[in-house]
């Protein structure tokens, strides 16, 4: 049986607007990767700020005080070990920044390893374990003590 109609050509898409689209999103890709900064924290130049002796000993009891604080909850067990040991990493974190002025608050452990401060990434490797730990185990007390101690050392 013979038929008039014949069968029309398939649908096709114009290749341009696809090749356009591919060449934006590229020149975007490599765009992004040549202005990215690597690590915006450890690469920007740190100045250690100077502070007078009588300031410095007005931010430790600032600090000791909190510390005292996380402590007196734990006691009265108001909060957990873990929350003890994540409010300890941030009493150091803003201490080092206020004393020094390295924002160390948004540091992970290996960009405060960069920044060579061994004291203060031995305290930050020591909460690190109970304060992401699915159950916390931790020895609190010395923790506390260590944080103190190197507060009060701080020079």
């Amino acid at each position: 049986m013979q038929t008039s109609v014949n069968l029309q050509p398939p649908f096709s898409y114009s290749i341009y607007p696809i090749i356009v689209i591919i060449v934006i999103l590229a020149g975007i890709g490599i765009y992004l990767l040549l202005t990215r900064r690597k690590n915006p924290v450890v690469q920007e130049e740190m100045q250690i700020k100077e502070i007078e002796p009588k300031d410095l000993n007005h931010i430790k009891h600032k600090y000791i005080k909190r510390i005292n604080i996380i402590e007196e909850r734990l006691m009265k067990n108001k909060i957990t070990v873990r929350a003890a040991y994540q409010g300890l990493s941030t009493i150091i974190r803003y201490f080092v920044y206020e004393v020094t002025n390295i924002k160390v608050q948004n540091c992970t452990l290996k960009d405060i390893e960069k920044l060579k401060m061994p004291v203060l990434s031995q305290l930050i490797q020591e909460y690190y374990a109970p304060e992401f730990a699915e159950k916390s185990i931790g020895n609190i007390k010395a923790s506390l003590e260590k944080t103190r101690k190197v507060i009060e050392k701080w020079n």
